[in-house]
């Protein structure tokens, strides 16, 4: 009988320190806030970051039921030394309280509206052309993911230079932007 306890409790510390591995291991690019993206071709890319802050939302509750179990598993001498066995858990808490509460932005995000569309054809293709103003009163382009458009040839000082740019370049390989 005690030779099974003693690999109960064997097995629970393993388990343990595997959740303590774990949580410095995502904890540490969430409190740096690492803005890599590992996969950016991934179906759900994210930040580095925000990808370990969920990671830790999703082990809490893992993670504290065996410091629960590893409470009242083992056995010390002081009452004091027993509740260190939930620091892990409240790190985590603490954690995952943060990425909830502050760091995650739940406001929906609003769907620029272009200012202007531009479709231009080239060698019997349609290519489509979008053109957004940001808030800092600078243009951007939006275009397909197959076009061939060289984007160091256009001229993003207004709206009008852009179309302009981008009308001139078709012209100029023998197609056309009506």
């Amino acid at each position: 009988m005690k030779k099974n306890n003693l690999k109960l409790k064997i097995f629970i510390i393993i388990i343990n320190i595997i959740g303590i591995v774990c949580l410095i291991y995502f904890m540490i690019p969430y409190l740096r806030h690492d803005m890599s993206i590992s996969n950016p071709n991934a179906m759900l890319s994210s930040y580095t970051w925000d990808t370990c802050g969920f990671i830790l939302t999703i082990g809490f509750i893992p993670l504290l039921i065996v410091n629960i179990i590893m409470y009242k598993l083992l056995d010390l001498k002081t009452k004091q030394l027993k509740i260190l066995f939930f620091l892990p858990s409240i790190i985590c808490l603490i954690i995952v309280g943060h990425y909830l509460l502050i760091a995650t932005k739940w406001r929906e995000e609003k769907k620029k509206e272009a200012i202007a569309v531009m479709k231009c054809s080239i060698n019997g293709k349609n290519y489509n052309y979008e053109i957004f103003q940001e808030e800092n009163e600078e243009y951007s382009l939006g275009i397909d993911d197959n076009d061939n458009l060289p984007i160091s040839i256009v001229d993003y000082t207004s709206k009008d230079t852009i179309l302009n740019s981008i009308e001139s370049y078709y012209k100029s390989k023998g197609g056309m932007c009506p």
